[in-house]
């Protein structure tokens, strides 16, 4: 058993290494995806073209070292030189080999954290009240926060994404004034809006994308309440790189979502002037966050 345990894990490590060898010693972190450049033959401008295609990286290889590592260390372990026949002998080792292959799996899984504030300042919120009498529109784009990730369940998320209040605009500017004032959203009071992430429900996963009704707690004007949105994030790796001329590198995440609020629940002039602004706030939420890489 000692000496197949041994065997096992050098051939194990070597047909790892070969394929890393094979597909490139690559020595960033396991791609999913590649790209290749192409010309356009009108303006001789050169652009990325994206393919999925798997690629281990030094991430994979140290999980397999790992995991041959492991697969040596229990072969050594006084209980495998008794008889082989022996009952109890034999459920350990299925026990120390299914927690070997455990340790393995949740190796290669690697949790990323995005960083939500935007330098380029695209990341956007739309809100509208669309009251009897008078319909307001308006964005905000004061957006921070982290929100964290494993790449392979890109509908699995935690983190918490911040709203700057001051950073809500609409195309009046007395409305506007009124909006960030005591009576309203007190901005000076309550500097920020939070939706803190507390659960994922309805996860479905597809490819790079995945969907969920993702349920945190909400934050405005210094009051929270548990609410549930529909999401959809999309992880695009090594895209960072695109955005931002080539001058970083790393990963992205975008971020969308639609879901609607009653001012009322947060203590904003509850049941008044319900003909000119709607007690209903409908939120539409497009947010990309970056990870860049070393």
């Amino acid at each position: 058993m000692t000496s197949i345990l041994r065997i096992a894990a050098v051939f194990f490590w070597l047909a790892l290494v070969s394929w890393w060898t094979a597909e490139g010693r690559n020595t960033g972190w396991t791609k999913t995806s590649v790209s290749t450049m192409e010309t356009d033959p009108v303006t001789g401008i050169e652009f990325p073209v994206w393919k999925k295609e798997f690629v281990p990286g030094v991430d994979l290889l140290a999980a397999g070292t790992g995991c041959a590592t492991l697969l040596i260390a229990i072969s050594f372990m006084p209980f495998l030189s008794r008889n082989i026949k022996n009952p109890t002998s034999m459920k350990n080792t299925i026990i120390l080999l299914a927690a070997a292959s455990a340790l393995a799996t949740s190796a290669t899984a690697q949790e990323i954290a995005f960083d939500l504030k935007d330098p380029k300042g695209v990341n956007n919120i739309v809100f509208k009240l669309d009251a009897p009498l008078e319909s307001i529109n308006g964005t905000a784009n004061g957006i921070s926060g982290t929100i964290e990730v494993d790449p392979a369940n890109p509908e699995e998320i935690e983190g918490k994404i911040v709203v700057e209040t001051k950073s809500l605009t609409v195309p009046n500017s007395l409305m506007q004034e009124h909006m960030l004032g005591a009576d309203w959203l007190d901005a000076a009071k309550h500097p920020e809006i939070t939706f803190e992430v507390k659960e994922v429900l309805n996860p479905v996963k597809n490819g790079n994308e995945g969907t969920a009704d993702v349920k945190g707690l909400f934050t405005l004007k210094g009051v929270s309440k548990e609410i549930t949105a529909p999401a959809k994030v999309t992880y695009l790796p090594g895209r960072l790189a695109d955005r931002t001329n080539g001058k970083m590198q790393g990963d992205l995440l975008v971020i969308r979502t639609n879901f609607q609020i009653k001012r009322g629940d947060f203590g904003i002039k509850a049941g008044e002037n319900l003909d000119k602004v709607s007690d209903t706030i409908d939120i539409s939420l497009s947010i990309a966050g970056s990870a860049p890489k070393s």
